[in-house]
């Protein structure tokens, strides 16, 4: 087949392709899309190189400003050298010699108001400084063979010379040299006038502050860098290849772009009569600063006109495919509504208007125990329970004329077996219309088994919190007893013992007194062990809780703290604390001695502050601390250590309420609050759930 042939057959084919609506319209949205994109960008590039050439032109404009304010400084400094040279001269017809006093009042008069000038002084014919307007008499410095006497001594004419940049070995600042020679009446070479120019002043008036305007740099005709702003040590006086000047041109302004990663353009610009050159650089990234936000916004709009053109697009051929793909997606709808349906594990039942059942899945035939065909038809009222009819007809109303389209699941209601058997069922409702016919869906779960979970959990609860009450109280009992043994069995014991030993003491102090000293070593340590077995005794259950009360316990326990541990503790505690039950005052006085204990081992705090009041009908107390925290490792020890277990566990046997937090002070603060009649109504089985759960979101 040869290349006609095919290019035929090719052409039909892109025209039977063509003749398809759907490819047509989207052959005719992506060339759209297409033109709007490349326009665009074309524009862009356009505008791009437009704002690229005004910010050289700007670039030469400030080259221009700067190149003529350079050019003012150093005329000036010329004019002072100039005028330095001419009074030289006249002194020296005068037989005045360069070293007068004279020549030292004009230097320092000519610089005075000059602060580009740092020094000016004289050279004479041998190359020595012999005078300067910085001191006088000068201590004599030979400059032989520094390049503006070089320069000067072998050039008769008047040309002005510029040297290279030299740190000034007095104040450690880049200097430069401007110089001009000083001749005999008959034209000998009788020295060198130099000023002393100061870089930083050139500096500060290169320093426009402007983005797209850096660097700017001042070069000697050599290519040796002057001044940079912004400044850079290490090329201060490095040479430099400049691009060419004309010879006869008195002012030239090459423009050079260079590339790397800050593109850009330079214009150079020769300082009149001086031999320097300016360069002012313009970067490309500070100069397409505002062509940048355009260019987003131009291709923003571009892209929502593609979008457009695309959704246009979108619509047209999902309008053209509507007619041919809506059988079928009707009949994969249905087909894939009723498999879901039917394999739903929740009951799904549709109503009408009129209650009457549309739908019945077999979920819901198994929940039910009824078949779909004998509940299709019937009233939903058939499922439910005769007392709760009436008021699943008032729901069932509000739920219908209320602009809610679903209501989630979480309603719990009693439905109603083929067998009579009533069982708790969890809903979630929604209605739509379709083809003007409403129709209210229910999606039904049995939580049967879910409630006789909870029910069980609730007395598992129940009996582990009376089981904790039993644990605690038979604690105290044994803490009681033990206390009570160790008081008056080895407690008399030890004192009978001590007697014993002072009884010892007296015989053997004259017939054998080492053994009268080992005697008394022995006093002291029965001493100290009698008063580990009182403090033991005092800790295990303190006399003062069952003689004086709680006050006075809770009083003693915070001094006792304060002098063991040696943290400062404030302590505001209420009379009326004292009218508790002693289970009550137990419990409290326990979770403030576990308080301190976990203070002293864990928060490294210097002071804590204690507060117990009685405030409606409820005894509180408070411990705060300004030690490390709640996220200190060791307060995470302790929050989930058996110290908040023994103090939740107190306070769910009164009902009362424990929250642990940050103090003020950013230690760890703890507010127990214990009901005082909480005995008057036992809590329902499920209470000391309820009570627990936010007692361990807080500790947490």
């Amino acid at each position: 087949m040869g290349f006609a042939a095919r290019s035929i057959e090719a052409l039909a084919h892109a025209r039977r392709w063509v003749q398809s609506p759907v490819r047509a319209v989207l052959l005719l949205g992506t060339l759209a899309i297409g033109m709007v994109l490349i326009s665009t960008e074309i524009y862009l590039v356009g505008l791009r190189d437009s704002e690229l050439r005004h910010a050289a032109e700007e670039a030469g404009s400030m080259s221009r400003v700067i190149g003529d304010q350079t050019a003012r400084a150093l005329q000036g400094v010329h004019l002072v050298i100039g005028s330095v040279v001419d009074r030289v001269s006249q002194l020296e017809q005068r037989r005045i010699p360069l070293d007068d006093e004279l020549i030292h009042i004009t230097l320092r008069s000519r610089i005075e108001g000059m602060p580009h000038i740092g020094a000016l002084f004289v050279v004479d014919e041998h190359g020595t400084v012999v005078n300067a307007s910085a001191e006088f008499p000068i201590s004599q410095v030979r400059v032989a063979d520094r390049d503006y006497f070089q320069f000067h001594r072998t050039k008769p004419g008047g040309e002005v010379f510029i040297g290279p940049p030299l740190v000034n070995r007095m104040g450690g600042k880049w200097t430069v040299h401007m110089s001009h020679r000083v001749n005999r009446p008959d034209g000998a070479f009788a020295g060198v006038v130099v000023a002393a120019l100061n870089l930083d002043y050139f500096e500060q008036l290169h320093n426009l502050k402007l983005e797209y305007i850096s660097p700017i740099a001042l070069y000697l005709s050599d290519g040796r860098l002057l001044t940079r702003t912004p400044r850079n040590e290490a090329m201060i006086g490095r040479a430099f290849t400049l691009p060419p000047h004309r010879a006869d041109a008195g002012e030239t302004t090459p423009v050079v772009r260079f590339g790397g990663d800050a593109p850009g353009v330079v214009i150079y610009r020769d300082i009149a009569g001086f031999p320097l050159t300016l360069a002012v650089s313009a970067l490309d990234a500070a100069a397409l600063t505002a062509w940048r936000e355009n260019a987003v916004t131009l291709r923003l709009g571009a892209g929502a006109m593609a979008a457009f053109i695309a959704l246009i697009t979108l619509l047209l051929v999902r309008e053209l495919k509507r007619e041919q793909a809506l059988a079928e997606n009707l009949a994969q709808t249905g087909e894939t509504l009723q498999a879901m349906i039917n394999t739903a594990l929740d009951a799904i039942v549709s109503v009408d208007m009129a209650q009457r059942i549309v739908l019945f899945n077999p979920a819901a035939e198994k929940m039910f125990a009824c078949s779909a065909a004998d509940a299709i038809g019937a009233p939903l009222s058939r499922f439910l329970p005769e007392r709760y009819r009436a008021t699943h007809e008032r729901h069932f109303a509000g739920f219908r004329e209320s602009s809610a389209t679903a209501r989630a699941m979480g309603n719990e209601v009693v439905g109603l077996r083929a067998n009579g058997e009533e069982f708790p069922v969890e809903t979630s409702l929604s209605q739509v219309t379709v083809g003007g016919q409403t129709l209210f869906t229910a999606v039904l779960r049995d939580i049967s088994e879910r409630q006789r979970a909870e029910l069980a959990l609730t007395a598992t609860n129940a009996e582990l919190r009376r089981l904790s009450e039993s644990l605690i109280m038979v604690r105290e009992s044994e803490r009681n007893r033990i206390a009570r043994e160790l008081h008056d069995e080895l407690g008399q014991q030890l004192m009978r013992l001590r007697l014993d030993l002072s009884s010892l003491a007296g015989p053997l102090q004259k017939s054998h007194p080492e053994l009268e000293k080992r005697v008394k070593v022995m006093k002291d340590l029965l001493a100290d062990t009698v008063a580990s077995v009182r403090r033991i005794t005092t800790e295990l259950r303190p006399p003062l809780l069952d003689d004086l009360g709680l006050v006075a316990a809770a009083e003693w326990l915070t001094n006792d703290f304060s002098q063991r541990s040696g943290v400062a503790i404030e302590i505001d505690i209420d009379a009326a604390a004292d009218t508790c039950e002693a289970g009550m005052a137990t419990a409290v006085y326990r979770i403030l001695q576990e308080a301190l204990t976990n203070v002293a081992r864990h928060a490294a705090a210097s002071h804590v502050a204690v507060s117990l009041k009685l405030e409606h009908d409820a005894l509180r107390l408070a411990i705060e601390d300004d030690g490390r925290g709640l996220h200190a490792s060791s307060a995470a020890i302790f929050c989930a250590g058996n110290g908040l277990v023994g103090m939740r566990e107190r306070v769910l046997m009164f009902s009362g309420r424990l929250s642990i937090g940050e103090s003020a002070a950013g230690g760890v603060a703890i507010e127990v609050s214990l009901p005082l009649r909480h005995r008057d109504a036992e809590p329902p089985p499920d209470a000391a759930v309820a009570s627990a759960e936010p007692l361990q979101e807080q500790s947490t």
